[in-house]
């Protein structure tokens, strides 16, 4: 009986707290979500292109991505392919690999389309612009700070996701397969609302 009372004060105190101050949080599995970014690694040490990227928290709620890409013969541009794959981590604690799967040629067009209007904010961090021949020439960029809060709000890619933490596998390639440039974010896809 003594239950029932704590729970009849706990339901007084939320009707008298105001309606319209109550948020529902369901605990759902996926939808509209944050991102946080863990970690970035270069998956291939001889790869034609190299970029060597690294993570540096600016606050609580601000992580920039900086390092830099080079290549001494190789222009990034519509000759590769494009492939990203999500490995998500089960709740044992390995990888189920191919979670999501996303193959394209015409490099360049792609990450354009899936970065949106923050492809050319991407590009500017780097000290450079967006092309009309689809063309990253080689050379070696720097970039001291490409702001990642906002993904994915100014971006093509998807509203919502299943929430977990994945393993974020880029690749560029040769039509023939060889390998040109490769690296891996693992990152934590939350719920709104959750707390880091």
């Amino acid at each position: 009986m003594k239950y029932f009372f704590i729970l009849l004060a706990d339901f007084m105190i939320l009707v008298n707290s105001g309606v319209q101050d109550f948020k529902f949080r369901p605990n759902l599995p996926l939808g509209e979500y944050r991102l946080y970014f863990n970690s970035v690694q270069q998956c291939c040490q001889k790869c034609a292109i190299q970029q060597n990227f690294y993570f540096f928290k600016t606050s609580s709620t601000r992580v920039e991505l900086r390092g830099n890409m080079s290549s001494i013969n190789k222009a990034f541009d519509d000759t590769l392919w494009f492939r990203g794959a999500m490995s998500v981590k089960d709740k044992i604690g390995t990888w189920q690999n191919n979670a999501y799967v996303y193959s394209s040629p015409h490099a360049y067009k792609t990450m354009k389309s899936l970065l949106g209007d923050e492809f050319r904010v991407f590009l500017n961090s780097f000290g450079l612009n967006d092309t009309k021949q689809n063309i990253i020439p080689p050379g070696t960029y720097i970039t001291k700070g490409y702001d990642l809060s906002n993904f994915p709000s100014n971006t093509n890619l998807p509203r919502q996701i299943f929430y977990g933490i994945y393993k974020y596998n880029i690749n560029y390639t040769e039509k023939n397969g060889d390998l040109v440039a490769c690296h891996m974010f693992v990152l934590e896809v939350k719920r709104p609302w959750e707390l880091e």
